[in-house]
């Protein structure tokens, strides 16, 4: 795995990709994370051809099943991410075949974001990419 460490401003790209081939796009004008311990999200400047779901997540710190949540977003939705209330956006979800599909609790575990297919629809692709500005 190739690591690459950014200097000034950087600017996060979301490319995603339904099951019929539709492709939408979001950018942050400015992505930073905190250090150790808890990598606070820190995003700024949407621009996009979808609603803004990720900001739902701005200040929020990464968490994984072992790190305590209180809403045991991490455990429920099968993966790490910046859960504030769970999420808006899941680009770390689980990937179902087809896109729709039902969760098998409360909670929707696919790769998804809300504001385009809805939570119960797992997206084809979806990549995030760093760039500096």
């Amino acid at each position: 795995m190739q690591v690459m460490e950014l200097q000034g401003n950087t600017i996060q790209t979301i490319n995603m990709q339904d099951w019929h081939g539709n492709n939408r796009s979001v950018r942050y004008s400015h992505f930073s994370v905190s250090p150790q311990p808890y990598y606070y999200l820190n995003i700024h400047g949407f621009q996009g051809d979808v609603l803004d779901d990720l900001s739902h997540n701005n200040g929020a710190y990464f968490t994984t099943f072992d790190r305590y949540d209180a809403e045991h977003c991490a455990i429920h939705q099968k993966g790490g991410w910046w859960y504030n209330n769970c999420t808006s956006a899941l680009p770390t979800g689980q990937y179902y075949h087809g896109g729709p599909y039902t969760p098998t609790s409360r909670y929707y575990d696919g790769i998804y974001w809300k504001d385009w297919q809805g939570y119960g629809y797992s997206l084809k692709f979806i990549s995030m990419t760093l760039s500096n500005a």
